[in-house]
């Protein structure tokens, strides 16, 4: 009996010695506690309230309350690194619900792994994840083909607020943060459907399917229920050096008549060709409503805005202005299976979204 005990005590302190000695040791990285700008997507770089802003601190004097809360949600927002990490842990906290009844709490909150490799092929990492006070994010089994460490891009949540965040990989791995592209970015203003409502993950947000596909930087400044070209918020447009100006805010005006929103197209269009002239401009009509053959009224609603787009478009060339581009519904091509509710994209529909945009603007010279 005596012989059994001892070796059972032997056995055990043995297997906690190999258990200690098969620990991982990590590193973390603290974006927000970074000397460079790391945080892709962001119109502005200085002069935030928050790390993680969309808006600059000042816009909270101006724009509308709604405006500025949801101008703190990190729709579009992205990290970039370089590692040949096995494994990948993010870790971050966030300030509002974690979902809503008609979208995941992967796609409110959660974050989202991407990757290319050596010939730019993208790759989607599937993590196991946890919601709670903290948010934790584990990738593991990241082998790499190579020698070379690979590039990532981590997107942040589309409808919350990240208070702080940190990524950790093992400790002898390379980890590298890269820097913001200083490329021009396109730049989209938009409503709920441009925010990522109601993709099921970050990186299915229409805008940020675009990028991938374009390999071009896309700056989402989209405000759930008010994109409304508001003077207040397309005055600050021109202050980001654009590739291209994207004006999507047709589902967020239904509630006004069809000569308020030809108005409001046309001085908007007319603002960011006076600050910066030459930079093209794209006009994006409703993609309509997938319950249009069985609710009459909503159909009407966003004809009639369909119909005011056009019209501020078609003022707009007979005045002889250039550099303005024109993406149709029917582009776009929503149908039955495409949305959430009726109005919202499902991952199909954002996809739709992008696929529409990737052909619209890879014709704009």
């Amino acid at each position: 009996m005596k012989q059994n005990l001892l070796l059972t005590f032997f056995v055990l302190i043995g297997t906690n010695v190999t258990f200690a000695q098969q620990q991982t040791v990590y590193k973390t990285w603290n974006p927000a506690k970074d000397q460079t700008s790391v945080v892709a997507g962001q119109g502005w770089h200085s002069g935030l309230q928050s790390f993680y802003d969309r808006l600059p601190a000042k816009a909270e004097g101006s724009v509308r309350k709604e405006v500025w809360n949801l101008s703190k949600n990190n729709a579009g927002l992205n990290l970039r690194f370089k590692s040949d990490a096995p494994e990948i842990i993010i870790k971050y906290a966030v300030s509002g619900y974690m979902r809503m009844d008609h979208m995941p709490a992967t796609g409110v909150s959660g974050v989202d792994l991407y990757a290319q490799d050596a010939k730019g092929k993208w790759l989607w990492a599937g993590g196991k994840y946890k919601f709670g006070d903290t948010v934790t994010y584990t990738f593991t089994n990241l082998n790499t083909t190579g020698k070379e460490a690979r590039e990532y891009t981590l997107y942040l949540p589309l409808y919350n607020t990240v208070k702080w965040m940190e990524i950790s990989v093992p400790e002898q791995s390379v980890f590298t943060p890269t820097p913001v592209s200083k490329e021009k970015p396109i730049v989209v203003y938009g409503t709920s459907i441009a925010q990522g409502g109601c993709a099921s993950r970050a990186g299915l947000a229409w805008t940020s399917m675009l990028s991938r596909k374009l390999n071009r930087p896309i700056v989402n400044l989209a405000f759930s229920g008010n994109g409304r070209l508001e003077k207040e918020v397309y005055e600050l447009l021109p202050e980001i050096g654009a590739s291209l100006y994207v004006l999507d805010c047709l589902p967020n005006l239904t509630g006004v008549t069809g000569e308020e929103v030809t108005k409001r197209v046309e001085a908007t269009v007319a603002l960011l060709q006076l600050k910066k002239p030459g930079v093209p401009i794209l006009l994006t009509e409703h993609d309509g409503y997938t319950d249009d053959g069985l609710n009459a009224t909503r159909k009407k609603a966003y004809e009639v805005t369909n119909v005011a787009l056009k019209t501020a478009f078609e003022k707009l060339k007979a005045k002889g202005v250039k550099n303005i581009y024109y993406l149709m519904k029917d582009a776009i091509n929503q149908d039955i299976e495409s949305t959430v509710d009726g109005t919202h994209p499902n991952d199909i529909g954002m996809m739709n979204y992008a696929n529409a945009y990737e052909k619209a603007i890879r014709k704009i010279k």
